[in-house]
């Protein structure tokens, strides 16, 4: 409630002074002036003696009474009002396994809280193990993570498909091709193949991944044996390599497209989407589907409706970005 005026005339009476009392509210001694003459006007009575030393008339002296009897009672009814919206709040547990997943929640969050204002997510982060012995034991009502990361007997729901790009300085690219190097650009705008990628060192998951394993597979199939001059599932590193010219690297598109945007000094880099990895990882949602609240129903929603429009629209700006590289 609106109760402006008496909060303005209570500091008033209090201080007896309104240029104290002014300056304690943060307004001109002319506004609480004017607050004062209202309320006197609306009750037509006389709150202070004018004239000498301000001092508080018979009026006033009840009318402070009411006052801060009506601002307590105020008080008292909001915190009333946000105790019981408290209590009324529903808290979802939510595990995440994946640095992707902080890609997208920011933007769930927002579309989830349109609809949900009441529910508080509580996001537990950690790796696999710590995720699904939380999960097991029931304090998570759904997580997310990569296939790669799921046990078979997890029931799980895909969201979308991992899909690579690679990742090749530029001072690298020149280096390796000398005058090819454009030609090499033009060939490769579209997508890249891993035997081509091999061409130039590259840095590689470590050999105890999925991925890793897909690229053995791949590199077995063809014969190669590639240049292999850095084993790190850290992105940040990767990425940081590949500006520097060291090696190239293989990046989820992303996590691709937030370094891109964020990053100081990534022109220095090119980008080519691989086109010949069809046995890659999903981004999954894990929940238990016998025992699933509203609540979580309209997470796992959103975070459909809002993945499924951020791909769309990181897949149109990567296409441009690559439309547009030149040597």
């Amino acid at each position: 409630m609106n109760h402006i005026g008496l909060y303005y005339f209570t500091v008033a009476a209090e201080e007896l002074n309104f240029t104290r009392a002014a300056a304690k509210l943060f307004i001109s001694q002319q506004s609480l002036s004017e607050h004062i003459r209202k309320l006197e006007k609306q009750h037509d009575a006389v709150f202070f003696t004018r004239g000498g030393r301000l001092a508080l008339t018979s009026q006033g002296e009840r009318m402070l009474a009411y006052a801060r009897s009506i601002l307590e009672a105020d008080r008292d009814l909001y915190v009333a009002l946000r105790d019981e919206a408290q209590a009324n709040r529903v808290r979802l547990s939510i595990g995440m396994t994946s640095t992707r997943g902080s890609v997208f929640l920011p933007r769930i969050f927002a579309e989830y809280r349109k609809r949900f204002p009441n529910v508080v997510p509580s996001i537990v982060s950690g790796n696999y193990e710590y995720i699904e012995q939380q999960y097991q034991l029931e304090k998570l009502e759904l997580y997310t993570g990569m296939t790669s990361n799921i046990r078979a007997r997890v029931p799980a729901d895909i969201l979308y498909r991992d899909k690579l790009y690679f990742v090749v300085g530029r001072n690298l690219l020149t280096r390796t091709l000398g005058d090819g190097a454009a030609a090499f650009l033009r060939a490769h705008r579209g997508g890249i193949s891993v035997q081509d990628a091999c061409e130039f060192p590259l840095a590689l998951p470590p050999t105890t991944s999925t991925l890793r394993l897909i690229f053995e597979r791949r590199f077995s199939k063809h014969s190669q044996h590639p240049n292999v001059v850095l084993e790190t599932a850290d992105h940040d590193v990767l990425f940081e390599l590949s500006k520097t010219g060291v090696c190239g690297c293989f990046a989820s598109r992303e996590l691709l497209h937030r370094k891109l945007c964020r990053e100081l000094g990534a022109e220095q880099v090119l980008i080519f989407p691989v086109n010949d990895l069809d046995e890659l990882s999903g981004f999954c949602m894990v929940y238990r589907k016998e025992s699933l609240s509203t609540e979580a129903e309209a997470f796992i929603a959103s975070s459909r409706t809002v993945i499924t429009e951020v791909l769309r629209k990181i897949d149109a700006e990567l296409v441009a970005i690559c439309a547009a590289q030149t040597i």
